[in-house]
């Protein structure tokens, strides 16, 4: 219901006036003032949404009390009555942008056509103002990416009034996010979902907003004040998340603290600057350019090596190797307080991958939960029994492999392609994998339908062949480099292989050289 200030100092036309409003059902909360003092008052204390006003009343006239009203309202509607019809007062008040202008004595129908044109222009602006209120994260981005571009937060706030910028004294921090290709304009809604879901993820709990740029660019802008080492930390797993989750690389630079919105156009400006670097780190992803890069990148490094070589001994079933370098990344980090948490959880939500993918059983959906279960861990024991679970899972799964006739088989023939240059009998053989010379040939006949000894002469013959086509060594040499001591069993055994000799068969394949020291 809208509110209506009648001000008028005789009471019988205040009277007349709200007669005539009830008469015609307009539904309104009619109050009245007696003079324009009496009526500033009323403004100043209630809501006001038109104010009907005599020209001529005591202490402050309609056209004074008008101008008070719009200074306090701008959105007020006026309309002025008077028993006078004067030009002076209808051009100052056509100057204040009144509605209408009305001679007393009131006509009825010309005060009942005025006050519906005036609630119908009301509803239409509150129609308006609701629509621009559901637009609102709409307008917040635009007045943003407004003043990334140079216009002052007192120009904003004059030309929408409407809009609440407190918003934007918010943001402590930026992260630019750039990619060489019209990254946004290609991804498809999941995918979409799938970007901000993880930015959402390596945030932690920060809350941010983001804005598009264009179709190269996003900004992230952080709402809590954080260290530049951890949004450093966090900019790193995003890129890492979008890499592994997008296959796209991107850089990222981040900004110092944003001490107020008047910074923002600076702080922005610095980091598009920083991106400058990039001519000459073109593997660099992250700006800026710290002192202490490499230093932290051999540290990091050490983690990288650590979940390789756990990857490595899994692939090869390797459980005393798996122990070892899973103990040593977890002693490095037991005793690490200044590090930051963040990446703490970020390497050990990889390791947890890497774990859970050794695993037949294991879907995606759980692994999900266990990294968020590692996010949200309060205590670095707490990651190190959810690691531990999947720890044993894995274990037990190695051991059984290794046990099996076929991992048996895997590491001799392993053993095989990598030292066929050297004396291998299936002495020597059955010694590496802990079996009799016996057993271990019957059980590599009935997993492969072959015997060693035809195995081994298969690689040494693969192994020569490679050599002649794509080396001018001497064939005297390339005997000795397969595991050979005499050259003519090694020539006979060629030519019951391939049907030519080794000299022929490097003429055949058109390398006619051969090394003549």
């Amino acid at each position: 219901m809208y509110r209506i200030l009648i001000a008028d100092d005789e009471k019988d036309e205040r009277s007349v006036i709200r007669f005539l409003l009830d008469k015609f059902h307009f539904q309104l909360d009619i109050v009245e003032a007696a003079n324009g003092k009496d009526a500033i008052h009323l403004l100043e204390k209630e809501s006001i949404d038109i104010l009907f006003t005599d020209v001529k009343m005591p202490f402050v006239n309609g056209i004074d009390l008008a101008k008070v009203a719009k200074s306090i309202n701008p959105n007020i509607q006026l309309i002025f009555f008077s028993g006078h019809d004067d030009f002076d007062f209808v051009k100052n008040a056509l100057s204040l942008r009144a509605v209408d202008y009305i001679l007393k004595p009131v006509n009825p129908n010309e005060l009942k056509q005025t006050i519906a044109s005036v609630i119908k222009n009301m509803e239409q602006r509150n129609q308006e103002l609701k629509k621009e209120k559901s637009n609102i994260a709409f307008l917040k981005n635009h007045l943003l990416y407004r003043l990334l571009n140079g216009t002052s937060i007192d120009a904003l706030k004059n030309e929408y009034p409407f809009i609440d910028m407190d918003y934007l004294y918010a943001y402590s921090r930026m992260i630019l996010m750039q990619f060489e290709e019209p990254f946004f304009d290609k991804l498809l809604k999941e995918e979409t979902s799938l970007l901000f879901a993880q930015i959402k993820q390596c945030m932690e709990g920060l809350s941010f907003d983001y804005l598009h740029l264009n179709p190269y660019q996003l900004l992230l802008l952080i709402k809590k004040p954080i260290e530049h080492t951890e949004i450093r930390l966090i900019a790193k797993n995003i890129h890492q998340q979008i890499h592994s989750a997008l296959g796209i690389h991107g850089y990222f630079s981040i900004s110092e603290e944003v001490e107020a919105p008047e910074k923002i156009p600076e702080r922005f400006k610095q980091i598009e600057y920083y991106l400058e670097d990039r001519f000459f780190y073109k593997d660099n992803y992250l700006y800026p350019i710290e002192c202490g890069k490499f230093e932290q990148e051999e540290y990091l490094e050490q983690d990288e090596n650590l979940l390789l070589s756990i990857q490595n001994a899994i692939q090869y079933v390797d459980t005393f190797s798996f122990r070892l370098s899973l103990d040593a990344l977890f002693q490095k980090y037991q005793s690490k307080k200044q590090i930051s948490h963040i990446y703490v959880r970020y390497l050990f939500s990889r390791l947890l991958q890497i774990l859970c993918n050794a695993l037949p059983e294991y879907k995606e959906t759980i692994l999900n939960k266990k990294i968020s279960a590692i996010y949200k861990c309060t205590h670095f024991s707490e990651i190190e029994q959810i690691i531990e679970e999947v720890k044993r899972s894995v274990l037990s799964f190695l051991e059984k492999k290794e046990k099996s006739p076929k991992h048996v088989i895997h590491i001799v023939m392993q053993y095989i392609h990598e030292h066929y240059a050297e004396d291998l009998s299936l002495n020597i053989l059955a010694d590496k994998v802990y079996l009799s010379p016996r057993y271990l040939s019957d059980v590599f006949i009935q997993e492969t339908g072959s015997g060693i000894n035809k195995y081994i002469k298969q690689v040494r013959m693969d192994a020569a062949k490679n050599l002649l086509i794509h080396t001018n060594m001497k064939i005297n040499d390339i005997c000795k480099q397969v595991g050979y001591q005499n050259i003519s069993y090694f020539v006979r055994t060629f030519r019951e292989s391939f049907g030519l000799s080794p000299e022929k068969f490097r003429q055949s394949n058109g390398n006619t050289k051969e090394k003549t020291n």
